[in-house]
């Protein structure tokens, strides 16, 4: 999810769960091929990852074959478990673009991508390169056109899709008028499995608990169901995946030892951007703390939304901190606040569990 599962937020959800795949932020191919190309350390920085956050998956996107190529096989070589292809984004700054969900109205075209992406990862028996798409788009979204779109993508070789489980309405509804107006047609991705039993089929859409993932994985034969804003908005429900979708042992952290994990990693980043020369003013080091508090803050979200506004009042409150310091020239600039506001924040969440206790 572009902006959303950054590096950042994938060690988040490490200490919460083990086994789950993880996917980037959707990377523009364009972008990939550029910052190699620009030989300055920007690719390692753009595909950046811990060996501890695999497994892994990279998410790109692009219309050209042959950039999209050379994207995939650098992803490959970075060490990526998986490459897929973005052809479900319903972005106006993406389908102008000319890809994600606008591509499923030109299969063939997706073909192309998918053979080439296909052979710079290592053929079959490399990378494994997959495909996330829509059940249709615009008028393009008869039950016809969708088996010939899988039927014509599978022929590139490509034996595992992502389906999200609704058509997009390019340039009529919004990101978000995308992602819950359309009707879900669940029975459209069973149907599909069924259809095509030597392919492998992976449910999204409207996915918002371990429950639901259950009863949806007890109800049909899916390789995966991916969980996609529930994973980012409650990520608490991730600390119980690893016993009950694998029946693998939980990390088995409670939320205050994921907050104080968290925090250390926070800390020894903001350091090492400072050490480099990246966090030298206030500005910096306020939009960075953003970044870092940005999933921090969902941390408590199913149990009450308090953590959230307090700590991220208490980041923004940086910039009247650091003027404060700058007057009286007390305290070397930048500091790492973003501990001090996280403790703001656990207290109004005691001072709330403390309340509800006395009311019981």
């Amino acid at each position: 999810m572009m902006q959303w599962t950054d590096v950042h937020y994938r060690k988040l959800a490490r200490l919460l769960t083990r086994r789950t795949l993880l996917f980037t932020e959707m990377i523009p191919a364009a972008a990939i091929v550029d910052a190699f190309e620009a030989k300055d350390g920007s690719l390692g920085q753009l595909l950046a990852f811990d060996a501890e956050q695999r497994p892994l998956a990279v998410q790109i996107g692009g219309s050209n074959p042959a950039l999209m190529a050379r994207a995939a096989g650098l992803c490959a070589k970075a060490g990526f478990d998986e490459v897929n292809l973005n052809v479900g984004c319903p972005s106006s700054k993406v389908t102008t673009g000319g890809y994600g969900a606008c591509l499923m109205k030109s299969p063939q075209l997706v073909r192309e991508i998918a053979v080439a992406c296909l052979a710079a990862c290592g053929g079959r028996n490399g990378v494994p390169v997959t495909v996330k798409h829509r059940l249709g788009v615009d008028d393009c979204d008869s039950w016809e056109e969708l088996q010939d779109f899988v039927r014509t993508v599978a022929s590139a070789g490509v034996t595992h899709f992502i389906v999200h489980a609704r058509k997009a309405l390019l340039g009529v509804l919004s990101c978000e008028g995308n992602r819950t107006i359309p009707p879900l047609k669940y029975d459209w991705v069973w149907a599909l499995s069924r259809t095509f039993p030597q392919l492998t089929f992976e449910l999204n859409g409207g996915v918002d608990s371990l429950d639901e993932v259950q009863q949806l994985f007890s109800k049909r034969p899916l390789r995966g169901v991916m969980v996609g804003r529930a994973a980012y908005k409650t990520p608490w429900i991730l600390s119980q995946a690893d016993a009950t979708l694998f029946g693998a042992e939980n990390p088995g952290h409670s939320r205050e030892e994921v907050l104080d994990l968290y925090l250390d990693y926070a800390s020894a980043y903001f350091h090492a951007q400072q050490r480099a020369g990246l966090v030298s003013t206030p500005s910096a080091a306020l939009e960075l703390e953003q970044l870092l508090a940005a999933p921090l803050s969902n941390l408590f979200e199913d149990e009450t939304h308090l953590f959230r506004v307090a700590l991220l009042r208490e980041v923004a409150a940086r910039e009247t901190d650091d003027a404060s310091s700058r007057r009286h020239d007390s305290v070397p600039l930048p500091t790492f606040m973003l501990r001090r506001a996280a403790a703001c924040a656990a207290e109004a969440v005691a001072a709330a569990r403390a309340e509800k206790s006395q009311a019981v």
